[in-house]
């Protein structure tokens, strides 16, 4: 089993977060400095306010204030330092190579939902990321 040192967690802010988070720990053997945690928002749309009847824009400002004390909370629940976490916007799966290329990760650890059907054509954040990671990805089977 390759033994990985630089190490990106892609979370959500739910009760799965838990269950990716460990399985990046665990990857790291329980190095917590091997390991930088990202969660990914789309980019607002805005300046839509007249079609839509309402005129309040939201800013990648606010999202990230209304994300953050989430985010804080479960790094801190894992004893992951806040500096090694961040919030980005953009395409998630985009968001997540992107960064994983500029921290030179050799891995990156997903949740995926194992979906089928009509959601699996549609794609997914996971395999999304699989197809175009510039280094190995584990990916955490996920309840739905």
């Amino acid at each position: 089993m390759p033994s990985y040192q630089n190490i990106l967690c892609a979370i959500d802010l739910d009760a799965n977060s838990a269950k990716i988070l460990e399985a990046a720990i665990a990857q790291a053997g329980g190095q917590l400095k091997r390991i930088h945690v990202i969660h990914t928002c789309e980019h607002p749309i805005t300046g839509y306010g007249e079609l839509t009847g309402s005129n309040l824009p939201t800013t990648e400002a606010q999202i990230k204030q209304k994300a953050y004390p989430e985010f804080r909370s479960i790094l801190e629940k894992h004893q992951i330092p806040v500096s090694q976490g961040e919030i980005l916007f953009g395409q998630p799966s985009e968001a997540i190579n992107t960064k994983a290329s500029e921290l030179s990760c050799d891995l990156i650890v997903v949740g995926s939902h194992g979906r089928s059907g009509l959601q699996l054509l549609l794609g997914s954040t996971s395999n999304s990321v699989l197809k175009d990671s510039p280094c190995d990805v584990l990916t955490i089977r996920l309840e739905e």
